[in-house]
């Protein structure tokens, strides 16, 4: 089939089925795109036989490892994701025309910033605005913001994507920590004959297993995360030591620090959002309210006494 007669049947494909291409393309499986769109694999199986056979084309190869988009594929992926953009603004255009504060707002994040950060802040928020409901997503996947898998994300970044609208609310310091009572240390490489506590290649492009590596690349690692929330209770039960973000590691009493605030690495932290919902009040609202008072809260969380 030409690529022009293809692009005509599948302009008249409806959304659903659309969005069924689409989910299986980015999952690359029947099961993913089942739980994306919280149907059963059996309907994703059958949309998508009906879809093939409507256009006369295989859209995806199917083999042990999954499922991947064919050449004929990849057209219909690409009339999928340019409906999901418009679909997504006459969506936004909507909830923002009526606008109310109220609602969801869907916040990505990490486990650390969630449970050390939110809640100081979240209080005030919510008491000012008690129709707004907020969704913290922690999960460690990068989520899309223009696809509105998110409508605000604090990340820490030096760079922040150029297509996110960002505001910077402070900057992150760390230190190495062990558990309560081990004695503290001037010396980092006093630090090296000690257990450490380190990180998987998921992690290891965080600032933090960078300057590991770089200043004690020789210490031995007895055990490795690929998320920073175990790793705190970790280094508090004894299991070793590490590289921890003051801002949380100091609420736990389980901790000590053993080294005075460390000159680097230092990460940016920033509110992020999508110039789409820019005009959204209850987004607006609550990353106002973020910019606002996430500075004092990380301030005082982060005093800078070894």
């Amino acid at each position: 089939m030409s690529k022009r007669r293809l692009q005509k049947r599948t302009r008249s494909l409806a959304w659903d089925d659309l969005r069924c291409v689409l989910s299986i393309a980015r999952t690359g499986s029947l099961n993913g795109a089942a739980r994306a769109l919280g149907v059963g694999d059996s309907t994703v199986f059958r949309r998508l036989n009906a879809i093939e056979r409507r256009l006369g084309v295989t859209l995806f190869d199917r083999t042990r490892e999954g499922y991947s988009v064919t050449a004929s594929g990849e057209l219909a992926v690409a009339a999928a994701s340019a409906m999901e953009v418009e679909a997504l603004a006459v969506e936004r255009r909507m909830l923002d025309a009526a606008g109310r504060i109220s609602g969801v707002v869907r916040l990505a994040t990490s486990e650390l910033f969630a449970g050390f950060l939110l809640p100081a802040v979240l209080n005030d928020f919510l008491a000012l605005h008690p129709e707004i409901e907020v969704e913290i997503d922690v999960s460690s996947r990068a989520v899309d913001l223009a696809r509105r898998e998110a409508d605000l994300a604090i990340r820490a970044s030096n760079t922040p994507p150029d297509d996110l609208i960002g505001r910077q609310v402070g900057e992150l310091r760390y230190a190495v920590y062990g558990a309560r009572g081990q004695r503290p240390t001037s010396s980092i490489a006093a630090l090296a004959d000690l257990p450490w506590l380190g990180f998987d290649q998921s992690l290891a492009h965080l600032a933090i297993a960078r300057w590991r590596e770089t200043h004690l690349g020789t210490a031995s690692t007895r055990v490795r995360f690929n998320s920073l929330a175990p790793m705190l209770h970790a280094v508090g039960e004894g299991l070793g030591i590490a590289i921890l973000p003051i801002f949380a590691a100091d609420r736990l009493e389980a901790l000590s620090r053993l080294t005075p605030v460390l000159n680097e690495p230092i990460m940016k932290l920033w509110v992020l959002s999508h110039g789409d919902t820019r005009d959204n009040a209850r987004v607006r609202a609550l990353a106002q309210h973020l910019a606002r008072h996430l500075p004092r809260v990380l301030a005082a969380r982060q005093k800078q006494e070894a």
